[in-house]
């Protein structure tokens, strides 16, 4: 499975994120119909339906991320093997979807706003995070990524499919000291022995970064404040949408 995906031994900080979105999410849905796009390994899943939803469906491509999914399911929590871009789920079949860092890895993102818009029903909601290219173009590429949106252009795309969409943020940056230290990091890392050393010297959010996470559910002790979901200020590293059919 990609590194980037919330799973035992994922790096940490990738693992808290995740968590922080769906904590964000869950404390809106309780009690609701709930359709999990491209769910994974079901972590965030299992985490909607332990805060109160009705019922959760995880949907997800990767038969191995199913396969190391979560065991067993409770009642009222399941998986299916699904492609985002062609959901197989009646019209109206759930109060809400959530997606998270989804969209930037397919090659129709309109399918799969289209597909998220049909099996809603009338005031659902759509919870939808991504990576915000106004940040992440300054960090190495990723190869997992179709394509990354900025904030303007990824509200711009949901507003064509629902009524109103509120966007957020999930790790604040100050983008001139961001550049200036990405910059930095590719000088140095072209300098034999240099970034060897300052890897050493690293920062403990660095450090935390590469730290494998070794537990197997999503809880509280997870929610780290630097990750949570808060109201879009400056340039986020993720930029989170909750749109209204």
């Amino acid at each position: 499975m990609p590194p980037e995906r919330a799973a035992t031994g994922a790096p940490l900080i990738n693992v808290q994120e995740s968590a922080a979105r769906y904590a964000f999410a869950a404390t809106e849905i309780r009690t609701l119909r709930v359709l999990d796009v491209a769910s994974g390994t079901g972590l965030g899943s299992q985490f909607l339906h332990a805060y109160g939803a009705e019922l959760v469906v995880g949907a997800e491509s990767d038969p191995d991320a199913l396969r190391h999914g979560v065991r067993p399911a409770p009642s009222g929590l399941s998986f299916v093997r699904a492609d985002a871009q062609a959901l197989p789920f009646g019209d109206a079949s759930f109060d809400a979807v959530v997606s998270f860092e989804t969209i930037e890895h397919l090659t129709d993102a309109r399918a799969l706003l289209a597909e998220c818009r049909r099996v809603l029903r009338e005031e659902g909601l759509l919870y939808l995070s991504t990576p915000n290219r106004t940040v992440t173009r300054w960090m190495p590429p990723n190869p997992f990524h179709v394509r990354e949106f900025t904030a303007a252009e990824l509200v711009a795309l949901v507003r064509g499919y629902f009524g109103t969409v509120t966007c957020f943020g999930q790790r604040p940056v100050f983008l001139p000291v961001f550049v200036l230290r990405q910059m930095a990091r590719r000088w140095l890392a072209s300098l034999p022995g240099v970034w060897r050393l300052w890897s050493r010297m690293r920062p403990r959010r660095t450090q935390l970064a590469a730290t494998a996470w070794q537990g197997s559910h999503f809880d509280r002790s997870l929610l780290d404040e630097r990750y949570g979901v808060r109201p879009a200020r400056g340039q986020p590293m993720y930029t989170v949408l909750v749109a209204r059919c």
